[in-house]
């Protein structure tokens, strides 16, 4: 076998006065090897004594971990000093470690693992070690060939949780995947529910955050964020900022959490409404490292950023009324660390404790696997076969004692089943909350809600009050009685219209499309108590819908019929053939019809192709001057559609030219004298008005959009004004003239007019003193009833 892998072997024993030493010389990776049996000074028995068994102990010796290694051994020597006295267990045993320097290299340990297992003559019945995560992985497999358990006390790696990988695989030392069971606790305990979780990138913490992730979900609690960085955390932490997160869950070591809580205060991402749970087994004084200011933050700095956050971190040590397995409780323990090392345990946590324990869960292991096996099946452990080889495993998945760190289980994968201190860093030191057992799942709080936060635990998310902006109920009611009136007071037109509509005075303003005008001003004022009720009712999509036909189809109703009779005087007045021109009523309500008729189109395609639906929309958003928590949000609901501004700006487009034309004709028929057919002046004034009020109020409730009260206030009052004015302006004068009474020379049967340059006269004043002076008349108009208009060239005019 040393010819197959090329070792040249040389051996060479000698005896020292704390034992002895065994020293394998190969070129490439075998160095010193020590045997202890107990703390410093002890020597080992004669093996005539006692039988030796031998357990392998991997320490990084040499590396920069050098003080947890030489710490954790001196642990381990300890158990060993502690077991090798106590006659209870192997008794007829010494229980023996070969040391050996891992120098953190996982080729290295690997090689002196195969070369002492295959040319150290004593058996190794177990493993101690190693300390770091990545040697555990590399040794943990191997490990598996000659079926030797392995007791890790320092590697917490979730991936070593792998029950066929690493089925000789267990570690005093508890998960990290532990850590998050506590966190979510701590979440459900203060009634959080949005978290975010941020994490240095690396096997060990992306499988936290994954686990973490996982919980989150099962507890219906929301991750907000999870991300991770490399060497700068400055992008994550500006997501953070920017998501507005208040809990993050932190994964990362403290050469790491300096650079994320340095940032964070440079950004200003600090203060008590941001809670950070870390990972939190550091370093003492951790957020001082030497290379701070190279960061550009001070100690100030970090202290007010770190201010209040929790950390939950391995509790290593137990409970100090509880002896341990060998005689020592955990504060005689941590005494003698103390003296020993300098290092205190209970304000810098060190994997130590755990190395004692791991030395002790093999001792006992052993002690109960003697009962089955005997002194030669320990003896020639490398040699069993079968369930023999893993009587080992099976004592210690039943192994259960009270350590140093506390009550030592393992469970169905051989990881330890331990215990989680939670702490809060406030003023500059950590304070003690919480403990939470991993066997038992409970959360035992050393302090209560009011001692921890004060008064209440901060929000997870910023608290949002919804203030719907709608019309108010009064502004609606005052508008809807006023546009009732309005509909009566329409009604009243339309009755009056009717009813008098063979009087010679409405007979000849055409009464039918005097009907049409007052039909579409009561649809104006359905209107505004439409808008009103939309405005108020999330649900008010088909009110929407409604509305904007009704408006659309009044606006048309109204000043198509008005414009309609407009062209009729001035399709008369412009007649230069001087021939008999006819227009009835019927050629006026096919052009209304005509234009309705492009009304539909274009709403129809509006529905079609960009059908409306009700957006809740934000106008607004701030933040309540006494709690700075409490965001106010200002929603309002809004009637949009599809390529809306499209559709509107046509319909726009298209009344404007509509306006543009009844604007030339009135302006065209305006020196027409007969009140009772031309109704120009009014039709001009009630354009002028409609085309001035509207550029001030569509511009002014496009700014005042944010408060639907001043919307609707202004755009339901120039729709009322502007429709009240119209119906004013057009029938008031002939109610008058009815209620008054008038002369039917009043009316007039001749038109005197002058249009297009040319004078003409006719009798106004009722018919000629005698009957045969004929005026001399270069443009006449016959008025013929009921609803036909004639011009003609006869010199003399009939009277109607």
């Amino acid at each position: 076998m040393v010819a197959a892998n090329g070792w040249f072997l040389a051996i060479v024993l000698f005896v020292a006065q704390d034992g002895f030493s065994v020293a394998f010389s190969d070129e490439n990776f075998l160095e010193n090897i020590t045997i202890s049996c107990g703390v410093e000074g002890r020597k080992c028995r004669d093996d005539n004594y006692k039988t030796p068994l031998y357990i392998l102990g991997f320490f990084p010796l040499q590396s920069p971990m050098l003080l947890l290694a030489k710490v954790s051994k001196i642990s381990a020597e300890l158990a060993l000093e502690h077991i090798n006295n106590d006659d209870t267990i192997l008794k007829d045993f010494e229980l023996r470690m070969i040391v050996k320097n891992s120098k953190d290299d996982e080729g290295y340990a690997v090689n002196s693992l195969f070369a002492i297992k295959t040319y150290y003559e004593p058996n190794i019945l177990m493993v101690i070690g190693p300390l770091r995560n990545e040697l555990s992985e590399s040794l943990g497999r191997v490990i598996n060939y000659w079926k030797i358990p392995m007791i890790s006390y320092g590697s917490h790696s979730p991936l070593l949780t792998n029950e066929i990988r690493y089925s000789k695989f267990y570690r005093t030392i508890p998960s990290s995947l532990g850590m998050n069971i506590p966190r979510v606790r701590m979440m459900q305990a203060w009634g959080w529910t949005y978290v975010a979780s941020v994490s240095s990138n690396g096997q060990v913490f992306n499988m936290m955050s994954q686990d973490l992730a996982a919980g989150l979900s099962a507890h219906n609690i929301t991750l907000l964020i999870k991300d991770s960085f490399d060497n700068d955390p400055l992008p994550a932490i500006e997501l953070l900022k920017e998501k507005d997160a208040r809990i993050i869950v932190g994964n990362f070591y403290e050469f790491d959490a300096v650079k994320v809580f340095c940032e964070a205060f440079k950004l200003g991402f600090y203060g008590p409404e941001i809670v950070w749970i870390l990972y939190g087994h550091f370093e003492q004084n951790w957020w001082e490292p030497l290379d701070l200011e190279q960061l550009g933050c001070s100690g100030e700095d970090m202290l007010a950023a770190i201010e209040g956050h929790f950390a939950v971190q391995l509790e290593v040590l137990g409970d100090d009324q509880v002896e341990a397995v060998g005689g020592i409780t955990p504060q005689e323990y941590s005494n003698y660390i103390k003296n020993v090392t300098g290092v205190d345990l209970e304000l810098s946590p060190k994997p130590a404790p755990y190395a004692y324990d791991a030395v002790i869960a093999a001792a006992l292991a052993i002690n109960a696997s003697y009962e089955t096996l005997g002194k030669s099946g320990l003896e020639n452990f490398s040699n069993l076969t079968g369930d023999e080889a893993s009587e080992l495993n099976r004592n210690l998945d039943d192994t259960q004692f009270d350590g140093v760190s506390g009550r030592v289980t393992f469970d169905v994968v051989g990881d330890r089943q331990g215990t989680f201190k939670i702490t809060r860093f406030v003023k500059g030191k950590y304070i003690d909350i919480a403990r939470y057992t991993d066997k038992d799942e409970y959360m035992q709080w050393h302090k209560n809600k009011s001692e921890i936060w004060g008064t209440e635990p901060p929000p997870d998310r910023q608290s949002t009050e919804v203030h719907e902006d709608k019309v108010s109920l009064h502004l609606f009611i005052v508008m809807s009685c006023i546009s009732f009136v309005g509909v009566l007071t329409a009604t009243a037109f339309l009755v009056f219209n009717i009813y008098y509509r063979n009087e010679r005075l409405i007979k000849m303003s055409s009464p039918n499309l005097n009907n049409l005008i007052i039909i579409g001003c009561i649809m104006c004022y359905v209107t505004i108590i439409l808008l009103g009720i939309e405005s108020r009712r999330a649900d008010g999509v088909v009110i929407c819908q409604i509305r904007t036909w009704i408006f659309t189809v009044s606006f048309t109703l109204s000043f198509g019929a008005m414009f309609s009779k407009t062209w009729r005087v001035y399709s008369i007045f412009t007649n230069k053939n001087m021939q008999k021109r006819v227009i009835k009523d019927h050629r006026l309500f096919v052009m209304v019809g005509v234009l309705l008729l492009i009304d539909v189109v274009l709403l129809l395609a509006w529905e079609v192709f960009a059908r409306p639906t009700i957006v809740n929309t934000t106008i607004k958003e701030y933040r309540h001057t006494e709690n700075p928590n409490l965001v106010i949000k200002i929603t309002q609901n809004r009637c949009v559609g599809l390529h809306e501004e499209y559709f509107t700006g046509i319909i726009l487009v298209y009344k404007g030219l509509l306006l543009i034309f009844g604007t030339f004709i009135t302006w065209q028929t305006r020196n027409v004298s007969i009140p009772a057919l031309n109704d120009s002046r009014f039709i001009g004034l009630c354009i002028y008005n409609v085309v001035i009020f509207s550029s001030l109020g569509v511009p002014l409730s496009i700014l005042l959009a944010e408060n639907s009260d001043n919307t609707y206030g202004i755009i339901g009052g120039l729709i009322i004004f502007c429709t009240t004015l119209t119906l004013c302006l057009l029938f008031l004068p002939k109610v008058a003239s009815i209620v008054q009474g008038y002369a039917p020379e009043d009316v007039g049967s001749r038109v005197m007019s002058n249009m297009n340059g040319r004078s003409s006269r006719g009798y106004s004043q009722g018919p000629p003193s005698r009957i045969d002076e004929k005026p001399t008349c270069t443009n006449s108009v016959t008025l013929e009833p009921p609803s036909e208009v004639t011009r003609t060239t006869d010199t003399r005019s009939q009277e109607l």
